[in-house]
């Protein structure tokens, strides 16, 4: 009876190897189809990824005023993140957000398509760890270790040049938001020699604060930026406000594009640089 029971347990392992072999090479093999599903996933897939495996990005990453690889991105097809527009394409990775299209992310993982859903990293420590996880996922870990050893190298040059006077910023966009602690324009701050006001007024992550909070706090420089270059926006017609002006009169004002820090990312090398040479 024993001898009965092991044989049939063995048959049924034999059985199913071949089947446990061919899901170990798929899951293996390097990704020969790319999809990216959101604008901060297409950044580092445009960075990271060999192009010809790049199947798609979303259609965000054709905005110039957003997208920081929009020029790269634009050699590529792009999805709204629709299961019809997704299906076609036979990704055997897909890269989404965690609040990316989940309708259709559901859908496709029950499917059983590969998906590694990313968080936005609050630092540099983060930004690190997520650039590494995605170049290896990709099997482009030298390509990534490239990335970081400039973003690292321009970065310890800022921080080595830094003034010590340390300057107090307030970082405001369109509608009132702003970052406090455990975000990465906080991060970018403190490389770049500036104390986050925001973070001083007790302010942790990104939430929406008062012009009048804002003028209260009388920062030395305020940075603005827009959700795309050339429109309206309300941090753009505060500074016509009376108030606002008188209160702002002899400090700084510094804009800084959006696609250098919508996503955290190396790109953020970019705004610590801009930042410094902006410093009164």
């Amino acid at each position: 009876m024993v001898a009965g029971t092991v044989r049939r347990v063995v048959m049924r392992l034999l059985a199913t190897l071949p089947f446990v072999l061919l899901v170990t090479q798929v899951v293996l093999a390097k990704p020969q189809r790319v999809v990216s599903l959101n604008l901060c996933t297409d950044q580092l897939v445009l960075l990271l990824a060999d192009p010809k495996n790049i199947a798609a990005v979303s259609y965000l990453s054709h905005d110039s005023a957003n997208s920081y690889m929009a020029e790269a991105a634009r050699a590529f097809a792009t999805t709204h993140g629709r299961v019809e527009e997704i299906l076609p394409l036979q990704p055997d990775l897909i890269f989404a957000g965690r609040f990316t299209s989940q309708g259709s992310v559901a859908f496709l993982g029950k499917m059983g398509f590969r998906i590694v859903t990313l968080d936005s990293p609050e630092n540099f420590q983060g930004i690190r760890a997520q650039v590494r996880q995605v170049a290896a996922l990709l099997e482009e870990e030298a390509r990534g270790e490239v990335l970081l050893s400039e973003m690292d190298r321009r970065l310890e040059r800022a921080r080595q040049t830094a003034p010590d006077d340390r300057l107090t910023a307030a970082f405001y966009l369109p509608n009132g938001y702003t970052a406090g602690r455990n975000t990465p324009v906080d991060a970018v701050l403190k490389i770049a020699g500036f104390r986050n006001k925001v973070a001083e007024l007790g302010v942790k992550g990104t939430v929406v604060l008062s012009m009048e909070r804002l003028i209260a706090s009388s920062p030395d420089v305020l940075i603005l930026s827009s959700f795309g270059d050339g429109g309206a926006s309300i941090a753009e017609e505060m500074l016509s406000h009376p108030v606002f002006a008188r209160s702002m009169n002899g400090k700084t004002l510094v804009r800084v594009p959006t696609r250098l820090w919508v996503c955290p990312g190396p790109m953020l090398a970019d705004a610590v640089e801009l930042l410094m040479e902006s410093r009164p």
